[in-house]
């Protein structure tokens, strides 16, 4: 693996979390053990993700899930809210908490926050 690798990723990962203060630490734990970035893997579930996303066939999928299904998601991630709105609005058995002080990884920000969403649906 080359040089630099982890640190890129630990870098790029960092913006993930709403707590600027600890973004590094909490990076940092994700990379260890470091155990590379498989690009290839990486290519091929963004190829999946391009063709599929938003797509009516993807939609009706998930209204057909008849299970229960928990989001558990982080207010203040970066990513466009209207991604997770639109799967909570799909899913007709959804059930979506969200963090409020977390980012795109809320089990990571707010371990507590999660384990009370988690528990209390189980």
């Amino acid at each position: 693996m080359p040089d630099g690798d982890r640190e890129r990723a630990v870098l790029q990962w960092s913006i993930e979390f709403e707590d600027r203060e600890r973004a590094s630490e909490h990076a940092g734990r994700m990379a260890d053990p470091w155990f590379g970035i498989n690009t290839e893997c990486n290519k091929a579930l963004n190829d999946e993700t391009r063709r599929a996303w938003g797509t009516p066939e993807l939609y009706a999928a998930c209204e057909a899930l008849d299970l229960p299904v928990l989001i558990v998601d982080g207010a203040e991630d970066i990513r466009p809210r209207s991604a997770v709105d639109s799967l909570e609005r799909a899913l007709p058995r959804g059930r979506r908490v969200v963090l409020r002080d977390a980012g795109h990884l809320p089990w990571v920000e707010d371990p507590e926050g999660f384990r009370e969403a988690v528990t209390s649906v189980l």
